[in-house]
């Protein structure tokens, strides 16, 4: 029997169910706090932190580019990709993966295959 796993992207999160939220595993970060308005789960002064309790949060960076200064205080993994070593991207999605599926297997469980 094979094993597969369905995944799904989505560009807008306003129109996610209150039961999509639970199969939700990860997010791209971008960096500025507007980038979650809207979401469920924000603090009172609109900070996403507790959102990073509920799903893995990556932000995809050029070395060269400064990190945001919320990146920093965040609960957030930084995957670094070069412009010019394009052959190493590999190792940056490796590692999204083995970030991703110990985040799986330790907070959602029962989406695990």
């Amino acid at each position: 029997k094979q094993w597969y796993q369905r995944r799904v992207r989505v560009d807008c999160p306003q129109r996610l169910e209150r039961k999509d939220w639970e199969r939700v595993v990860a997010v791209f970060v971008a960096g500025p706090a507007w980038q979650f308005k809207g979401w469920p789960g924000l603090t009172s002064d609109g900070s996403p932190v507790n959102i990073f309790t509920k799903m893995k949060a990556f932000h995809l960076k050029f070395e060269e580019v400064p990190l945001d200064k919320n990146i920093l205080k965040w609960d957030v993994t930084v995957l670094t990709v070069s412009k010019n070593k394009r052959h190493l991207d590999s190792v940056s999605a490796l590692k999204f993966w083995e970030h991703l599926d110990k985040f799986i297997l330790k907070n959602k469980r029962h989406l695990r295959f």
